[in-house]
């Protein structure tokens, strides 16, 4: 479908104007000159005056015109580049100047429209994205809503366009919108589920605090009660009296059981009666329940009574009569487990248990880059020795243990604990720098607090203990020496046990050890990971000795360097 704004395609004789068919009721004639303008004729009716009548012209189509197409040929991409939009265009344009159609020889009025209006929507629509269909409609509306001259000597007079998404974005946008509703109901149902639970929970809290109310108040009533086994069992049958027969079968096997230890304690007591009189502790003639056949339960009782006497005289002589005509025994007699007899007065007190002491411990590891390659081996270290203590809980309570980490700084990652199986394992990172001055500083800070603290609560606290692990070499090297005689200067200054494993390792081990016989360092030609390994081993072997002298109540800081370490100032 296309637009003729000139009427003829070929000029023709002026007056022969009326011939051509159709002709529109409003007209321009277009007159060409040789090397000047076009000359333009307007005529508004049939009946006006011809003149020049055979003067060659083109008739110009002066008419309002209005058209709807849809843009199919031009992408209308949207601002993701993913999805296009579509537009319907209701467009009403007219010839404003006839000579320009005429020397632009337009023949095809909505080529020159359309391509102006599709050039202006196509980039309009690129600063939308595919949902916001509306609001790029709104912009085009609002630009194109004035008279538009076109170079062409067109002129649109009317534009509205409408926009929306194409089939694909449409599916999209719908597909977006139902998941944003199946969300928003996801929400919505998780919402509702956590007010059901919360329900629940609250309803089960009331029902515990509601049973452990009730069972306080029946502990509270039975606490004047005697609770022996028959009381046991009137309770139990006002509660299932459906159990009666049950009740009442224990109740008989607890009597017969009575019945037996009763039997036997008083065949005991006949023994021990018996081999008091062949000793001559006692006379026969002392005890006449003895000569009447009555051995009960409080036989024992009542022959200590007999041998209680107000004085007390020398025991028996060897070789003199069992039978004295007044006897005496010399103290009271306690029976112990077995039939042993103690003589004395009074038991003996039980031996003492031997005074221990408390040993803060500090592991400080090295975390930074030059340990990279072995956090693995760092993280099940502490792992290992978290086992080993909490599978010595008794080691474990007579140490305190502390994990400080350091790089550029220092950082208290594990504070000083009593290491079970419920302790948190830290987890550990690198990061770039390596200095000693950072983590020596906040062991002189720590170290004398925490000694103070542990002092308050425990009896003995034993001087503290620092392995210091290094692996890279420090970029402090100049100052971190002051900080180290600052922490041994201290009064609870600790055994530092230095084990160096990166550039020359004696050197460092020597310097950060606080004696020569506490520097560790790794052979030469060490793997690192290996080394770390290593150095796990010794101070768990440490840690279990140092615990085990510490609850007998000193200190031995012993250190068994495993193979792949070795001491720099000799075996210690």
């Amino acid at each position: 479908m296309s637009v003729s704004l000139i009427l003829n395609e070929r000029a023709i004789a002026r007056n022969r104007v009326g011939e051509l068919p159709d002709l529109p009721p409003a007209v321009a004639i277009v007159y060409p000159t040789q090397g000047g303008p076009f000359e333009v004729e307007q005529v508004r009716t049939r009946g006006q005056r011809w003149f020049g009548k055979a003067r060659p012209c083109y008739v110009v189509d002066l008419s309002d015109h209005r058209r709807q197409a849809a843009v199919t040929k031009t992408p209308l991409t949207c601002s993701n580049g993913g999805h296009r939009f579509q537009a319907t265009i209701d467009v009403g344009f007219r010839v404003q100047d006839p000579a320009r159609v005429v020397e632009r020889n337009v023949r095809d009025a909505l080529a020159v429209v359309y391509g102006y209006l599709t050039d202006r929507i196509r980039l309009c629509a690129a600063r939308f994205s595919v949902i916001e269909a509306t609001s790029a409609q709104l912009a085009i509306n609002q630009e194109l809503d004035r008279q538009i001259q076109l170079s062409e000597g067109i002129t649109i007079y009317y534009c509205k366009v409408q926009m929306e998404p194409d089939e694909a974005a449409a599916r999209y946008v719908k597909e977006l919108e139902e998941a944003q509703w199946r969300s928003q109901l996801g929400a919505h149902a998780h919402r509702a589920k956590l007010g059901e639970v919360r329900s629940e929970v609250e309803i089960e809290d009331f029902r515990a605090a509601a049973r452990r109310q009730r069972e306080q108040q029946e502990r509270a009533a039975l606490a004047g009660d005697r609770l022996d086994f028959e009381q046991l069992i009137r309770e139990f049958l006002a509660r299932h009296p459906e159990q009666t027969s049950q009740a009442l079968e224990q109740l008989a096997r607890v009597r017969e059981a009575e019945a037996a230890q009763w039997d036997v304690r008083e065949q005991r007591d006949a023994e021990m009666t018996r081999y008091l009189i062949q000793h001559g502790v006692i006379r026969e003639v002392d005890l006449p329940w003895l000569r009447q056949g009555r051995l009960g339960p409080d036989a024992v009782s009542r022959t200590a009574g007999v041998l209680a006497p107000s004085n007390p005289s020398p025991q028996i002589a060897p070789g003199t009569s069992p039978h004295p005509p007044v006897h005496q025994a010399p103290a009271p007699v306690a029976l112990q487990g077995g039939g042993a007899v103690q003589w004395g007065g009074s038991a003996a007190p039980p031996a003492s248990a031997p005074s221990g002491g408390l040993v803060p411990v500090y592991l400080v590891l090295d975390t930074s880059v030059a340990s990279s390659g072995s956090v693995t081996e760092l993280g099940n270290m502490l792992r290992s020795m978290q086992t080993a203590l909490a599978g010595s809980p008794d080691v474990a309570s007579a140490l305190r243990l502390s994990v400080i980490t350091y790089n550029n700084g220092a950082d208290v990652v594990l504070p000083l604990t009593e290491v079970s199986w419920r302790t948190g394992v830290p987890g550990l990172i690198t990061t770039p720098g390596c200095r000693y001055r950072p983590v020596l500083r906040r062991l002189t800070d720590l170290v004398p607090m925490e000694t103070e603290r542990l002092k308050q609560q425990v009896q003995r606290v034993l001087r503290p203990v620092v392995f210091f692990l290094a692996v890279g070499q420090a970029e402090d090297d100049v100052e971190w020496p002051t900080a180290h005689a600052d922490l041994m200067a201290h009064t609870y200054h600790p055994h530092l046990v230095a084990c160096a494993i990166g550039q020359d390792p004696v050197r460092v081990a020597q310097r950060l050890a606080s004696r020569p016989e506490l520097g560790i360092a790794a052979v030469e030609s060490a793997d690192t990971n290996q080394s770390v390994a290593q150095f796990s081993v010794l101070v768990q072997q440490t840690l279990l000795h140092l615990g085990r002298t510490a609850l007998a109540g000193r200190m031995e800081l012993r250190l068994d360097c495993p193979q792949g370490l070795r001491p720099v100032a000799g075996e210690y």
